[in-house]
This record gives structure tokens, C-alpha cells and sequence, in this order.
């Protein structure tokens, strides 16, 4: 009976629910802030709605059987919405851990049991003052501080090199600088990682290794010297570990590890690399070993993050992301091999989560935990699939690729990286201030201010050890460059989203833009001005070029050459042309001039030849012997009479001497207005309008004619002739009939 009234009432909510939906999707699309400050009534009763619901969210809070959620203590939902948002989203994974439980259930009782799902137990406390603490910075605690000049080349931070083939010695020696590579140091373990063999186990098929039970044991938490060398000296033992870190990057320029997971068959420890940063290196003693498989997934940057933090580097990794690409899964992330393995749904919760923060919290620990407790079984299918496939060979090389990625600075990252390079940087781009301009289609004038605060922004960012998108987001550095406001307030009112950074330093920005500003309209002006002499000068007379003259043209080419090659010389054009690259970057001069020739009186010298040799062509005179060409004299074709000729035509020397032989061309008639005539033209009207009706009745001329023609047409249609030759005259085809249209066409009146 119970479950009837139950399904009777989702029936009925569901319905309701989805209208509700609209509504509220139709009312967020406008502005109801706006239309509240007009109207008293609306805003009444939008306050009461908000109040309302917030009620039966509070009763919808309290029905819940746990400790750890609390009521909404706001007056409205605008003023803090994320709660909410916690809230409900909680809601909706704990539903979905009771309906898979009632599934499996009802499986069970059917006689079909089927796989048990274990989740994560991520109950959090939505107290809003425990996540809005302000924390303090970790790196001001660390015995050596944080180094963000760039100065040099990134050192490895090895002390000691186990289990080396290259000595430690060889491995600290700055390479040559060349055109495209800086001079840097290499990868320490590159030789290491090429030549040495994996754990010949990893080549054989073998039974998977059952994990431990999830809810009966409990990880380790290594914080202290002492706990540390007990786990080195259990991780020697095995011949397998699984490994996973967690990073932070939003309040350090490069980015921290905050914790690093490590399992074996039996145990899992919880590393704070945090407290233990300068002690963490002498892992290196397992991590280096080519006998200890280490099992990531996807450790494209946890091999990086482990060398510039920790000084730590793998040999013999195996990549399950790698592994699951080349299986072909649907999906080749670790919550899905975690749920198809291991039947355990973790909670993505935690993936952007502040893990600085000491203590941490026991759900916290749990999602740490969870990334390296079940890899190694994971690791065990996923390597005898491969081995059915014959396809591991392909998957430890592309592991062995990942573990030869090396850190650089940003100043000393090669100049033509590519995606395939191996050399990673915190910035991998020459001109990183130009992917904002593309992004938000800025206008290219823009340019000069954009990479003014980009620099600024982060100047301040190594200076404090901040993220540069924490000091100056990118929307707001957008909405400077675009507002371009030139004093404080200008500044504080062109965003919503003013960092401190921002605030604190708000005259400095402003000038900061101030100064782009005039540098801007000076070299538009210079140009301007370099235009116009350029025009000016191109007037210059030959005779009076002079060496000042082409020392100027020298001069305004070589300034827009460097100009040039300043706008082009890291664009995407310069670095992949092979035949135009190196000619764009060349730093030698299209125009030479030597001071030791006299020019101005080489040009005087040639100009004068030049002058006497065309004075030499005028002084040659050629006689050219011509005749009398007869003309008839006829008044009825033409009025122009032979004596009206002109006095030069009449005194023309003759060409032939015989008439006969001259071939007389038939004279075409000219028709001249006679002086009469144009002094009548003059005094009549424009336009003679005596013969406005017969142009009118010609245009109703033309129209009966159309008229005719119609039905003409007609009658030829309407009469059919066999053996006319008009092919219009026989009968028409039937016409096509239109569709008709699909679905119901009929309306029904109720009849009352």
C-alpha cells in the first residue's frame, strides 16, 4: 500500500517539477533585479518565493539522518547559493548509492547477484567558515626557499644518483648551446631508463593479486623521518608499487606536491611531501630501480612534478592510461578503471580540492588512498590483456617516453618546441600574451597593452610565488586592455572580479596603461611623420639627391625592417617555414651605403650625358614630302565648302605627283547643324508635348497587345490540334497533387 502512495505521489510531483523548471529557466534569462526596482509588488513576492523555498530546503535538511549536514542559516538563496549547490549535489550521489544498492538487491533476490559496488565515503561538513579559512602558505616554511627568477638553467636537485650508468658527475654538465636548444642540463636517468630491462615478471601472464579489503584497513600517513625510512625500507621488498600525487598550482607561481600515495599488496601510505620536501630524495632508491615496476596513471606531469620538487626520477614505469588506450576503452580515465576492476565509485569532488591544508580530513584521505589502493590489481588485468594482445612492447615504450620528460624554465625551454618534445615549461609559447588577443578577439592595437599587463601580472606573480591567474585573471586583464581606464577608479570599476592583487596596486596598473596609452599615439605619430617625409623626399629632383637623402631613406627602411621583423619574428610563420625562417631572422641590412662615394656628382655627371646625347637626336631633321588631296566640292552632301578650309591645308605641299594614283575613300555623310538651326533649337521648348498623346496611347497600345496575346494562349490550350506543329498545343499533363501533411490534421470541439 505504501509503495502505491508512493509511486502515486512521484507521479504526481514529476509533472509538476518539470514545469516549475521551465518557469524558473524562463525567469533566470532575465534581469529580475531590474523589474524588482520598478515594481514593490514584484519584489515582495520574490522575497517571499526565495524565503519559501528556502523553508523546505531547511525541512528537506533536517529529514536527513546525518550529523554532518547543517541548514541554510542565509536569508536568501542569492547570498550564498553555493551551499546549496553542495548540498543537493550531495544529495544526488547519495541517491545514487541507494539506488545502486536497492538494484543489487533486487538482483540478489532474483538469484542473479551481481557485481557490489563499494563507494566513497566522502560526507563532508558544509560549514561555510571551515572552507573559507585562509591558509597559510606552505613554501614560507621550507628551509630552502622558492627560486622563481629563472636565472639559470633548472639544476636537478639530486644529492645522490643509485643504481646509475651515466656517473652522477657526467649528469650535471651544461650542454652546448645551439640555434634552437639553450644550453641546459639533461635528464639525469635518460640512459638509465633507455637501457634498462624491466622486471621480467611484468613479461609473464600471471594469476591477478586480490586487493585488500577497502573498509578493513586503513593507509599510513608519513610525516616524520623515522616513518619514512620504515616504508623505504618495506618499498625495497617488492617488486611492484603504485604510485599517484596530488598538486596544487593556484597559490604558488610553478605549483606544489602536497601528497604522495603509495601502494603495495599489503599496504598504503600517505606521504606529507609537504613537511618531508628536502628528505624525499633518497626514494630515488626504488623509484631508480629498473627491478621495481612503478604503476602510474597518466604520469605525464607527476614525472615532472617529481623532479622539480623532489628531485625524484622513475625507471620502469608502466602508464595504465597508456595501457587503456591501447586496449580501447570507452574511456581511458581512472574512475573508470577503478569501477569496472575494482566495482569501487570514487567522488570527483576532490580533484580540484585545496590539498595544502593540514589536517586533512578524513574523506580527503580517503580519495588519496583510493587512486593507489586498487592499481595494482588493475595493473595485473590490464597487463595479461595486453599480453593476449602482444601489444605490452608498444605500451612500455610509450611509458618509457614518459619517464625521459624533463623540466625547464620558461627562459631556457627550446625556441621550436613541439608537441612531441620532451621538455616541458611552466610557458611553452615565445609570445603566451598573444593567445588572450585570439581568445577574446581583441583588436590588434591592443597588442602593445596587453602584453604590458601580462608582464606586470607576472613580474608580481614570481615575486610572491603566486599563480599569475590568482593575481590578475584573465577576464579581467581582458577588460582592462579593453576599457583602458587611465586613473584608480577607472581600474577598480572595469570588472566585478577585482583581485587584492589588483586593488592594492591599482594607481600602478593605471599608469602602467597610461604609458602604453602615449607610447601608442607617439608611434603612430612617428609614423605618421616618417610617412610624410618619405612623401616629401620621394619629390626630390635627381640632381639634387644627397648623401644626407639616402642616409635618411637608410634610416626610416632599417626602423620598419626592425619592426617587422619584431612582429613576425615569433609568429607561428618564422618558426615552421624552413625557406623563409632563417631570412626573416637575419640581423643583416637589405640596403648598404658607403660613405666613400660621391654620389651627388656620379648622378650630375650621368644626367648631363644622358641630356647631350637626346640634344644630338632633336638637331636631326627628316623632310617628309606630301600632295594636294582633292576634295569634292558637293553642296547637297555636305555644307563645308572647299573655300572655308583653313589657310594651312591650302598651302600643303604635295605627296604625289600624279592625281590619278591618289585612291579617293567614299565620303561619309556628316550631318551639321547649321547656325539656323541651333538658334531655333534654342528658343523652342525641351520637350515637344504635342505628342504626349500619342505616346499614351502607344504604352495602352502595348498592354492591349499583351492582352491579345494571354488569350490567344488560352485558346490554343483550350482546343487541341493532332497534327499542329506548335508543340504548346497539345493537352497538359496532369497536375502533381501536393502531400499531405503527416500526423492528426483534425481539431475536435467538445460538445457541451
Amino acid at each position: 500500500m505504501s509503495s502505491n502512495k508512493s509511486s502515486k505521489a512521484v507521479n504526481d510531483i514529476l509533472p509538476k517539477l518539470g514545469a516549475v523548471i521551465r518557469a524558473s529557466s524562463g525567469l533566470a534569462s532575465n534581469d529580475i533585479k531590474f523589474y524588482k526596482s520598478l515594481d514593490n509588488s514584484i519584489d515582495s513576492s520574490s522575497n517571499s518565493t526565495s524565503d519559501r523555498i528556502l523553508s523546505l530546503i531547511n525541512e528537506l535538511l533536517d529529514s536527513v539522518e546525518s550529523n554532518d549536514i547543517f541548514s541554510v542559516e542565509t536569508n536568501t538563496l542569492t547570498e550564498n547559493w553555493n551551499v546549496v549547490s553542495g548540498i543537493l549535489d550531495n544529495f544526488l550521489e547519495r541517491s545514487d548509492v541507494s539506488f545502486d544498492k536497492l538494484r543489487s538487491q533486487q538482483s540478489s533476490e532474483s538469484g542473479q547477484p551481481g557485481p557490489r559496488l563499494t563507494y566513497l565515503d566522502d560526507s563532508t561538513n558544509f560549514n561555510a567558515n571551515n572552507s573559507q579559512k585562509r591558509q597559510v602558505k606552505p613554501q614560507t616554511l621550507f628551509k630552502t626557499s622558492v627560486d622563481n627568477s629563472e636565472k639559470q638553467p633548472f639544476k636537478p636537485l639530486l644529492k645522490v644518483k643509485p643504481h646509475s650508468i651515466l656517473s652522477f658527475d657526467e649528469c650535471f654538465k651544461l650542454t652546448e648551446e645551439t640555434e634552437d636548444v639553450p644550453s641546459h642540463y639533461e635528464q639525469p636517468y635518460k640512459t638509465e631508463i633507455l637501457k634498462q630491462e624491466y622486471n621480467r615478471s611484468i613479461l609473464e601472464k600471471s594469476e591477478p593479486i586480490p586487493f585488500k579489503d577497502w573498509e578493513t584497513t586503513e593507509a599510513i600517513w608519513v610525516d616524520s623521518i623515522e616513518s619514512l625510512n620504515s616504508m623505504l625500507s618495506e618499498l625495497k621488498k617488492v617488486s611492484e608499487i603504485a604510485v599517484d600525487l596530488e598538486h596544487h598550482d593556484y597559490r604558488t607561481y610553478y605549483g606544489l606536491v602536497c601528497l604522495m600515495q603509495i601502494s603495495t599488496r599489503d599496504q598504503d601510505w600517505i606521504i606529507d611531501t609537504l613537511t618531508l620536501r628536502e628528505e624525499l630524495g633518497i626514494l630515488n632508491e626504488v623509484f631508480a630501480d629498473s627491478k621495481i615496476t612503478k604503476v602510474f596513471h597518466g604520469a605525464f606531469m607527476d614525472i615532472i612534478w617529481l623532479q622539480r620538487d623532489l628531485g625524484i626520477y622513475v625507471v620502469s614505469l608502466f602508464d595504465t592510461y597508456h595501457a587503456s588506450k591501447k586496449l580501447g576503452f570507452p574511456k581511458h580515465s581512472l574512475a573508470y578503471l577503478l569501477e569496472r576492476f575494482a566495482h569501487f565509485k570514487t567522488s570527483k569532488k576532490y580533484q580540484l580540492a585545496d590539498w595544502r591544508i593540514r589536517p586533512l580530513t578524513k574523506p580527503m584521505r580517503a580519495y588519496a588512498r583510493s587512486d593507489t589502493h586498487f592499481l595494482l590489481y588493475i595493473f595485473d588485468q590490464l597487463k595479461n590483456m595486453l599480453l593476449e594482445k602482444n601489444s605490452l612492447g608498444e605500451v612500455l615504450f610509450e611509458s618509457r617516453n614518459v619517464a625521459l620528460r624533463r623540466f625547464e624554465y620558461t627562459k631556457f625551454r627550446p625556441k621550436n618546441s613541439n608537441n612531441q618534445s620532451n621538455t616541458v615549461s611552466p610557458i611553452d609559447k615565445a609570445d603566451p600574451w598573444k593567445n588572450l588577443i585570439y581568445q577574446y578577439n581583441l583588436s590588434p592595437s591592443r597588442s602593445k597593452l596587453v602584453k604590458a599587463l601580462y608582464e606586470w601580472r607576472d613580474t608580481v606573480a614570481r615575486e610572491e610565488d603566486e599563480s599569475p591567474r590568482y593575481v590578475m585573471s584573465n577576464q579581467l586583464l581582458v577588460s582592462l586592455a579593453s576599457l583602458a581606464p587611465v586613473d584608480s577608479a577607472g581600474v577598480l570599476s572595469s570588472s566585478t572580479n577585482i583581485t587584492e592583487h589588483v586593488r592594492k596596486s591599482s594607481k600602478v596598473v593605471a599608469t602602467i596603461i597610461q604609458n602604453c596609452i602615449n607610447e601608442i599615439e607617439e608611434e603612430d605619430l612617428r609614423l605618421m611623420n616618417d610617412a610624410h617625409d618619405f612623401y616629401d623626399s620621394s619629390k626630390i629632383h635627381p640632381t639634387e639627391i644627397t648623401i644626407e637623402n639616402v642616409e635618411t631613406f637608410e634610416k626610416i627602411f632599417t626602423e620598419h625592417t626592425e619592426n617587422l621583423k619584431g612582429e613576425i619574428k615569433s609568429s607561428s610563420f618564422s618558426e615552421s617555414s624552413k625557406l623563409f625562417g632563417r631570412a626573416i631572422d637575419a640581423e643583416q641590412n637589405f640596403i648598404r651605403f658607403s660613405p666613400n662615394l660621391e654620389v651627388s656628382r656620379t648622378i650630375d655627371e650621368r644626367l648631363k650625358r644622358i641630356q647631350n646625347g637626346l640634344q644630338d637626336f632633336t638637331n636631326i631633321a627628316v623632310p617628309i614630302p606630301t600632295h594636294d588631296i582633292p576634295i569634292e566640292n558637293k553642296e547637297t552632301k555636305s555644307e563645308i565648302h572647299i573655300n572655308e578650309l583653313p589657310e594651312a591645308l591650302e598651302e600643303a605641299p604635295q605627296m604625289f605627283g600624279d592625281a590619278d594614283d591618289i585612291i579617293v575613300l567614299k565620303t561619309k555623310k556628316v550631318q551639321r547643324n547649321s547656325i539656323k538651326d541651333l538658334s531655333r533649337s534654342e528658343n523652342n521648348e525641351a520637350f515637344d508635348y504635342s505628342k504626349a498623346n500619342k505616346v499614351i496611347k502607344k504604352q495602352n497600345f502595348f498592354e492591349a497587345r499583351k492582352e491579345e496575346k494571354k488569350l490567344d494562349k488560352k485558346r490554343s490550350s483550350d482546343t487541341f490540334d493532332p497534327y499542329s506543329q506548335i508543340p504548346d498545343g497539345g493537352p497538359r499533363p496532369a497536375k502533381k497533387q501536393q502531400k499531405l501533411l503527416a500526423g492528426k490534421t483534425m481539431s475536435y470541439r467538445s460538445k457541451k
